[in-house]
């Protein structure tokens, strides 16, 4: 049967986002605080907190990872109740919280990366070295169409 291209790659998306998510459930981490938390990490290592360095804002957060508040504050809560982060009062605009992480987010953090790369050295090894770079430039040109329509939508175009 011959389907839609359009519709099969639109089948074929949906199917890899379920695998990904699949992944990430498996581990201590879910994608949502895996990227919470590697965002307070490199904030940290840039020392790009104009505040306090090692740490950083929910707002920035949310605005760095294009989610709404809310959304960041749940997971925020879910890492503080899990004690792989903490949050302050800012000493210089008491209406502000600083984030950081703590030595067990950091340890978890680290785990994840090293089971993200074990996972993409496997799908490289699958693919081969060819593959891959194609389906890297493939990747990266879907983006860039993303990012096209969405600016012609009025939607937020950068990153």
């Amino acid at each position: 049967m011959n389907q839609h291209r359009g519709l099969r790659l639109l089948q074929a998306s949906l199917k890899m986002r379920r695998q990904l998510n699949r992944l990430s459930r498996s581990g201590y981490l879910t994608q949502g605080e895996y990227l919470v938390l590697r965002h307070i990490w490199h904030a940290d290592q840039v020392g790009e907190s104009r505040a306090k360095q090692g740490s950083i804002k929910a707002a920035e957060l949310s605005k760095r990872l294009d989610r709404p508040r809310p959304a960041i504050t749940r997971i925020l809560n879910d890492l503080e109740r899990r004690g792989l982060i903490t949050r302050s009062i800012d000493p210089t605009d008491r209406r502000s919280i600083d984030i950081a992480l703590t030595e067990a987010g950091e340890a978890a953090l680290k785990q994840a990366n090293e089971t993200v790369l074990q996972v993409a050295d496997q799908i490289v090894l699958s693919l081969g070295v060819s593959d891959t770079e194609k389906l890297i430039q493939l990747l990266d040109r879907l983006t860039e169409i993303y990012r096209e329509i969405l600016g012609e939508a009025g939607g937020n175009s950068g990153e």
